[in-house]
């Protein structure tokens, strides 16, 4: 180790050392890594944009398949009655 570092490290209290230790660790670890182009941007955006509209068609798409089964069971109920009063 040099002795500018040396100096460095050694001025720098414990405490100092984690905190700047854990920020570093933290940076690396939680924040997502800056497009490099404008492709790379592009294709990130296109991405949020696909997954933020899943759910919600997800949910419209189970709502038209229980409105359908709704339907046939009722249909097919008010037929049975049907046949019942005749």
């Amino acid at each position: 180790m040099s002795t500018t570092q040396s100096a460095y490290l050694g001025a720098m209290t414990i405490t100092e050392l984690l905190s700047r230790a854990r920020a570093a660790l933290a940076d690396a670890l939680l924040l997502p890594p800056v497009p490099a182009t404008a492709e790379q941007a592009n294709d990130a955006l296109q991405e949020v944009t696909r997954w933020a509209w899943l759910p919600p068609l997800s949910g419209v798409a189970v709502a038209g398949d229980h409105a359908l089964t709704a339907h046939v069971n009722a249909a097919g109920n008010a037929a049975e009655q049907a046949e019942k009063t005749n």
